[in-house]
């Protein structure tokens, strides 16, 4: 136990400055997030107060966080986290009128979409698992991006034919040489 420690007070350093980075980038967009959901955006910055708002605003559930320490117990526990993690996001993307899909983004890359969600004009906050959402179901899809292939017919724009008068050839001169390019020229 006392290498363990020891290995983790000599690497701290080196990861606490990219861990620093990745939590002020999360709270960033949580504050951004917040501020559209009529929340004071500096909640965002208070570490575990801001998933109880981020909870209480897009699950109804204030203290469904909790369920995020199950990450403790070994190997059944990490993927008990995913999950929990995957339906927090699930609920944040119904909650600001994203598809589903972005769920995953919310559970591996979450600092990212935060702030893509609170910076974006595009995405507004429609309450806990979107239930203020009246948008149809093609108006919800119209704000995603789709990616189908459609085969569209060639604009043909009309074109006027260009009408010259013709003009006979000139007549040939005798002062005029023609040169026969195929005559063998090795003497």
């Amino acid at each position: 136990m006392g290498s363990l420690l020891a290995y983790a007070q000599e690497n701290s350093s080196a990861t606490s400055g990219s861990s620093g980075i990745w939590y002020i980038i999360m709270a960033i967009g949580l504050w951004k997030m917040f501020e559209k959901a009529g929340v004071e955006g500096w909640i965002g910055f208070i570490p575990f107060y801001n998933q109880y708002k981020l909870c209480e605003k897009v699950m109804n559930n204030p203290w469904y966080w909790v369920r995020l320490f199950i990450v403790i117990v070994p190997i059944v526990g990490w993927f008990m986290y995913f999950y929990f993690a995957y339906q927090m996001g699930k609920a944040t993307a119904k909650a600001y009128g994203q598809p589903e899909t972005w769920a995953w983004g919310y559970t591996f890359l979450a600092p990212v979409f935060y702030c893509i969600t609170g910076f974006s004009k595009q995405y507004s906050y429609f309450g806990p698992y979107g239930e203020g959402d009246t948008r149809t179901g093609e108006a919800r899809q119209a704000r995603t991006v789709d990616f189908d292939v459609v085969k569209q017919a060639p604009v043909v724009e009309k074109v006027e034919p260009v009408v010259s008068k013709a003009e006979p050839a000139a007549a040939k001169e005798e002062s005029e040489v023609e040169f026969d390019f195929n005559q063998d020229i090795t003497e």
